[in-house]
């Protein structure tokens, strides 16, 4: 090692991950303000950290005069997100949401492997005009591609000289990054191990020794606060967290009596900031409703089971029709989607009221929801299917009766499993017999072609969607032909279980919908089968409670343990953090094997960073404390326990 410690002018607005971090290396470090213009003689080298501000940094004239002639006498130059150094100049910044880093060669970047691949979120780069730059095989290359962690690099894929990462240019002393890495950490520039080798690289190349690098900390980590502590300790410890995430990020406020927000989206920015999505949705908004009645019940709390009522007021008094017109009962998804009915997210608006008439044996808003399913049970084909939405717009009385009279054609649980689980708990609840037969056949319908179901993301999403319907299914129904169909189904998720207990994105065939040109719409997480990545938005965010009903009808072990094991899974992929908006919560996108938060960023909405506060945060949160709550609700799963109640 070169015990000679250097010395090193970093020209900067401010200090960042990189300055603090190289500041406890083995260097004199000295911070200067970009539009100062010292003598840079006895400095040994020389770095520009653009990437603290969000226009690239250009120095001004004199500053520039002495950074080049310190170039010019061979003294290392890392310039980092800059509009223009040495002969190269840039094309003004673009953001980098659907394309990653690429490793263009093996053994530049210690660790780091050809084809391999970098997620710097949503940050910002500059493009470098290619007649500008050195023609030289680049270190990173920025890509486009439907890939989970690696990519099979090509000439191809390098040629595009405006689209490189990192590299060295003429003068070959002259190193420079297009993107802003000043704050990789807070960017949460992933995955973290990929990150912290490439910042060793350049901070090596600076000292012409090693770095000592044990200073990183991750602005997250994953796993239990209780290591050792009993399963049920570390499950309560995990709810307790979750439940203050909803209030905490800001997604939950003034009690909930205004709704609630839709979550943090995907878009972590160069500064660590996160885009919170401000939609008022009615599913998220019914969905939150049920884990803070859950713990109402299990805590005596009050409060959350005021919250719980006020949210779900919303969905009936703010959202729902009630002209006593041809859409009478519709439920709006959206303040700005105003005219716009999904069933499957009405079906999980209502479900937690649902679940409170059973468990705390009240009919508020029972007839309410009994509407909500009529209008959808109008618009539902003879096959038992809903198409996949419905437009006020184009609801004619022609188009309703088309509806009604011909078949739905989407025997997709994405789109109408939940919407069947709605139909039999209020069917188990009022005893109305249209209810019960329209998902009977529609649930019929799905299985006929299972497993060859309309996929929209995944042969997994399916399976784990179906859980809960079929579970209901059997309650209702008792026939040993739907038993054997939640059997099958749970059965055949077990071919993607992995380790730890989750089940792994798969799609045989790769027959989902979703695969949509990178940033043209929603994608799946799978790029192939067999990579480790879990999706939390649309697959396994459905088993906590899918496992538990599974249980709780059927009173077999097995689903008992297979919800232990996706309760166990979660506690090990909960997020803490100093971070509010995170520190709680369960992001999209996970890699088991890296054990962190990592995919693909092909969709355009709910890239690997998104949080939903429903379909995430609510279904999670609400299938663990029903585990937890199992001896209290038990009783209410006996055939002669729930009454049919008049609405």
């Amino acid at each position: 090692m070169n015990k000679y410690k250097k010395n090193i002018a970093i020209f900067s607005a401010r200090t960042s991950d990189f300055s603090d971090l190289l500041s406890r290396q083995n260097a004199n470090v000295t911070v200067i303000a970009p539009e100062e213009s010292p003598d840079l003689g006895g400095f040994d080298a020389v770095i520009l950290l653009g990437g603290v501000s969000d226009e690239p940094l250009i120095l001004p004239a004199r500053t520039r005069k002495a950074v080049e002639s310190a170039l010019q006498a061979g003294k290392k130059v890392f310039a980092e997100y800059v509009g223009s150094i040495g002969h190269v100049y840039c094309a003004p910044p673009v953001s980098t949401r659907f394309e990653r880093l690429a490793v263009c060669a093996d053994g530049v970047i210690g660790g780091l492997e050809k084809g391999m691949l970098i997620e710097d979120q949503c940050n910002i780069r500059v493009k470098p005009y290619s007649v500008t730059c050195s023609k030289e095989l680049p270190i990173l290359q920025y890509v486009k591609l439907h890939a989970h962690d690696r990519v099979e690099m090509h000439s191809g894929l390098t040629e595009i000289v405006s689209d490189r990462g990192l590299w060295f240019d003429n003068p070959d002393n002259l190193l420079i990054c297009s993107f802003r890495l000043a704050d990789f950490l807070k960017a949460r520039i992933a995955p973290l191990a990929s990150a912290t080798k490439l910042i060793a690289f350049i901070m090596e190349w600076l000292l012409d020794g090693a770095a000592d690098l044990s200073g990183v900390e991750s602005p997250y980590t994953v796993g239990t606060g209780k290591p050792g502590e009993p399963f049920a300790e570390q499950l309560r410890a995990c709810t307790d967290k979750a439940m203050r995430w909803f209030e905490q990020s800001g997604v939950v406020y003034d009690e909930g009596a205004s709704g609630a927000l839709e979550g943090p989206g995907t878009e972590v920015y160069p500064d660590g900031r996160q885009r919170m999505s401000r939609n008022h949705r009615v599913d998220c908004i019914g969905e939150i409703a049920l884990p803070y009645f859950l713990q109402s019940i299990l805590a005596s709390d009050e409060r959350s089971g005021r919250i719980a009522g006020n949210l779900q007021r919303i969905v009936y008094d703010d959202f729902q029709c009630k002209d006593g017109g041809p859409l009478h009962g519709m439920i709006r998804w959206t303040e700005e989607a105003w005219g716009v009915c999904y069933q499957d997210d009405v079906a999980r608006a209502i479900l937690p009221q649902l679940l409170r008439c059973l468990y705390a044996n009240t009919n508020e808003h029972l007839s309410d929801i009994a509407e909500a399913l009529r209008f959808l049970v109008r618009t539902t084909g003879t096959d038992g299917t809903r198409v996949y939405r419905t437009d006020n717009i184009n609801l004619t009385a022609e188009k309703l009766e088309q509806l009604r009279t011909t078949p739905g054609g989407l025997p997709s649980a994405h789109y109408n499993a939940y919407y069947y689980a709605a139909l039999l708990l209020t069917y188990k609840l009022t005893g109305i017999d249209e209810f019960r037969t329209t998902a009977v056949k529609g649930l019929e319908t799905i299985m006929s072609v299972y497993p060859h179901t309309k996929r929209e993301q995944s042969e997994t999403q399916e399976y784990c969607r179906l859980v809960l319907p079929l579970s209901w299914l059997v309650w209702v129904t008792g026939e040993e032909r739907h038993r054997e169909w939640l059997y099958r189904v749970a059965g055949d998720l077990q071919k993607f279980k992995h380790p730890s207990g989750a089940y792994l994105e798969w799609d045989d065939g790769y027959q989902a919908a979703m695969r949509h040109e990178i940033g043209k719409g929603e994608s799946s997480l799978i790029s192939r089968n067999g990579d480790p990545v879990i999706d939390l938005l649309y697959s396994n965010n459905w088993l906590p409670i899918g496992f538990i009903q599974a249980y709780f009808v059927t009173k077999d072990p097995y689903f008992k343990e297979l919800w232990e094991q996706i309760a166990g899974f979660l506690i090990s992929a909960q997020i803490h953090s100093g971070n509010p908006v995170i520190d709680g919560a369960w992001a999209r996108a996970f890699d088991v094997d890296k054990g962190e938060v990592f995919g693909s960023p092909a969709d355009t909405g709910w890239g690997p960073w998104s949080i939903e506060s429903g379909w995430t945060m609510a279904e999670i949160a609400s299938g663990l404390l029903m585990g937890q709550l199992e001896e209290r609700l038990l009783p209410y799963y006996e055939n002669d326990t729930a009454e049919a109640r008049s609405v």
